[in-house]
């Protein structure tokens, strides 16, 4: 009975958090040429974290920023299923991680939640948005102050 009533609270949690899980398939959709960000930057000095995956350029890249400096590293990657299977050629390392994407209401401007189970680079946690433009750079300028 008492574990009935954890399973119950949790699922009545994630309901009202205004979020919704979405399948493999959209989630595999989703994840593919999108920026992912940790935070949105307030100042031009706040660091943040960004992937994208890219696999019309042959893998993607993870940066480790503020709004106008910072370091890239390229990785390759192939998604198994419900997780990424990354491979960072520099370091000659190899990480794999389940995944889930959400439908999320903020922080804003995001409307997406991408979770790693194990991140490889940075946080576990990242957002982005589904009417992205692609111009992180131009995002980013607008929203810290110059």
């Amino acid at each position: 009975m008492r574990a009935w009533l954890v399973a119950l609270a949790v699922a009545a949690t994630a309901c009202s958090s205004g979020s919704k899980r979405v399948d493999r398939d959209e989630a595999a959709r989703l994840l593919i040429d999108r920026n992912w960000i940790d935070v949105m930057p307030k100042s031009s000095d706040d660091r943040l974290h960004v992937f994208r995956f890219t696999p019309k350029m042959g893998g993607g890249v993870f940066q480790d920023r503020t709004v106008f400096r910072g370091e890239f590293e390229l990785f390759k990657f192939r998604l198994t299923g419900d997780g990424i299977a990354f491979v960072f050629p520099d370091r000659h390392e190899r990480y794999a991680t389940d995944f889930a994407i959400e439908h999320v209401d903020g922080p804003e401007p995001f409307d997406l939640k991408l979770t790693l189970e194990r991140s490889p680079r940075g946080p576990r946690v990242y957002y982005g948005m589904s009417a992205e433009t692609g111009d992180l750079d131009a995002l980013l300028a607008d929203t810290a102050d110059n």
